[in-house]
């Protein structure tokens, strides 16, 4: 078993008490309680005061060791859906389930990594930049879903498609196998409002790769919105629609609003929102229209299983994660039937025989 301080800070922020208010009725000091946090095990009646804070058992702050390869970070639900419990344990059983593919598969490739030391509006666009290249959109064009998944393989990323269970409630989310960058997608998700959450996470893939991180961080999490943001949306785009519908009634705005995310396939809550980084005072209520836009999209499941053709399946699947089925490729004569089917997710939709014969097949053409 491996202590996990990091528990700490959860807790106290679930119970909103702030890491010098617990060091106070623990009767410790600030620094202790950030040294617990941090690593040191705490001695036995500290330990004690700690599962009677928070209501909790002592095993609740150390983990199985055998569980070190998986990390999965507390990164955005949907909705604002709570993080709980129950949520993180499905994760990680769902995890578990890659463990042995990831571990047997090795990849020498030097992976970019980005490092960020400002955060700044300049810092955040210029990235931004390096990754909209990297995915090969052009022009001020705000990027496809295509594209985005062609950035994930530039990064190194492993993208992986299924339908989640009901306690994760999220669009996306990333996490790393034996070291391997892997970024979980619901199925579920409209095409249209799974572009800014993957790119989302893509960051946190590949930012700061030697600290993983595994927790809220507001500060993180902000800035890995904004580059998000501008991958998506860039400025030139920004400015453009912000120039045609400022000074229309609001009904005329949502309505060339409209035009705009239909014509290039994006959220209309995406792009008031990156309206609002240059333009804090612009307000814009589109929750109605956009509802009705998505209507017009399919999910990322309806465009995978689009005629339950299994040649077609595996050629979207190359298209769209090139990198996982390279993995899957590599092992695919060790892996059952009844394997693959569960690590593509295919159960219920389509046979895995006919799946793995489809692989083989279209990496011989």
């Amino acid at each position: 078993m491996k202590w996990k301080g990091i528990k700490i800070k959860e807790l106290a922020k679930q119970k909103k008490i702030t890491l010098q208010k617990l060091a106070t009725i623990v009767g410790v000091s600030r620094q202790t309680v950030n040294d617990w946090i941090n690593g040191q095990i705490p001695k036995g009646n500290h330990l004690l005061s700690l599962c009677n804070i928070f209501a909790v058992k002592p095993d609740s702050f150390f983990v199985d060791t055998t569980s070190d390869y998986l990390k999965v970070p507390v990164h955005r639900t949907r909705r604002g859906a709570k993080i709980t419990s129950e949520m993180q344990e499905s994760a990680i059983l769902l995890l578990r389930g890659y463990s042995n593919l990831f571990r047997n598969y090795n990849k020498s490739d030097i992976l970019p990594v980005i490092k960020s030391h400002e955060g700044s509006l300049d810092d955040a666009i210029n990235i931004a930049n390096k990754l909209r290249s990297m995915s090969g959109v052009t022009g001020k064009n705000p990027i496809s879903y295509q594209h985005t998944f062609k950035l994930a393989v530039s990064l190194g990323i492993n993208l992986i498609f299924r339908y989640f269970p009901t306690e994760i409630k999220s669009y996306a989310f990333c996490t790393k196998i034996h070291d391997h960058r892997i970024v979980f997608v619901n199925n579920s998700t409209n095409i249209i409002d799974l572009i800014f959450p993957l790119l989302h996470e893509f960051i946190h893939a590949v930012r700061n790769d030697d600290e993983f991180y595994t927790e809220y961080e507001i500060e993180e999490e902000n800035f890995c919105d904004r580059v998000a943001n501008f991958i998506q949306f860039p400025r030139s785009y920004v400015e453009m629609v912000y120039g045609a519908i400022k000074g229309l009634k609001p009904a005329y705005q949502v309505n060339m609003l409209k035009g705009y995310g239909e014509s290039n396939s994006h959220s209309l809550h995406g792009i008031v929102k990156s309206i609002k980084i240059f333009y804090p005072s612009f307000n814009l209520n589109v929750g109605g229209a956009d509802t009705n836009l998505k209507k017009r999209f399919l999910t990322i499941g309806d465009i995978l299983f689009l005629r339950n053709n299994p040649r077609e399946y595996v050629q979207r699947l190359n298209s769209y994660s090139s990198n996982f089925l390279n993995v899957l490729y590599e092992q695919i004569n060790h892996i059952t039937d009844r394997k693959l089917a569960f690590l593509l997710g295919i159960e219920s939709v389509l046979d895995a025989k006919d799946i793995k014969s489809e692989i083989k097949h279209q990496h011989l053409e």
